[in-house]
């Protein structure tokens, strides 16, 4: 796409140019001409003003038909090659923008279709302290990721929120087809009956998949059994 970007930049530039130099070549050329009528009629007053032979009248100059004939070349024809050359640049450069922007944009659309997958997931429980650990990939077809966390919240057996827990990935920046290890530690809990995992990063919570179930894009439930 950066490609196709340059090229018509590159187009728009050569067709500024060549429009430039036609409309140059065109005032030159009418500018050449206007000096060639000058000259004409300074010759023909020249000879209205000499002596000429009895009975014969010399032939009436018309000065006003010798420009007005081509007025409109001189003082039209130019102004419109600027237009011309005005047009075809923006047009150019505006289909250029439009590809840039598309370019731009794909990452996004990207992003939008591409959660991150939760490989593996497991936990251990000692006494009041709740160690959850696993895997998570940030696809192909993702987005760059910077400082990407792990979150977890603990409910008890009647779904009442008891505590929540969070810390960054093993590799916090996951590229496309990255993978990363986490962690999680909550210490201090009571009868934990179930818990979820949940991955943001600065900028907000992301979409991910629990690959492991085939579930749809969202947030992983787990329950847990509880470890005496």
């Amino acid at each position: 796409m950066e490609t196709i970007f340059i090229t018509l930049t590159g187009l728009s530039l050569a067709a500024a140019a060549a429009f430039a130099a036609f409309a140059w070549r065109t005032r030159a050329e009418e500018q050449r001409r206007s000096a060639a009528r000058v000259a004409a009629l300074a010759s023909a007053l020249a000879a209205s003003d000499g002596p000429t032979s009895a009975g014969h009248t010399p032939n009436p100059v018309h000065v006003g038909s010798m420009f007005a004939a081509n007025a409109g070349v001189s003082g039209g024809r130019f102004p419109r090659q600027l237009i011309f050359t005005g047009l075809a640049t923006a047009i150019v450069v505006i289909g250029g923008t439009a590809l840039r922007n598309d370019a731009a944009s794909e990452p996004a659309r990207h992003t939008a279709t591409a959660p991150l997958e939760l490989v593996s997931m497991r936990h251990t429980r000692d006494g009041r302290t709740l160690r959850v650990t696993g895997l998570v990939r940030n696809p192909r077809t993702g987005a760059p990721l910077p400082r990407v966390m792990a979150v977890v919240f603990a409910f008890d057996k009647s779904g009442d929120f008891l505590a929540s827990g969070r810390d960054t990935l093993e590799f916090s920046a996951l590229a496309p087809g990255d993978e990363s290890p986490f962690a999680v530690t909550m210490t201090d809990l009571g009868d934990v009956g179930r818990y979820r995992v949940s991955f943001r990063t600065d900028e907000g919570l992301l979409r991910h998949v629990d690959s492991r179930q085939k579930e749809q894009p969202g947030v992983s439930a787990v329950q847990v059994t509880r470890v005496r």
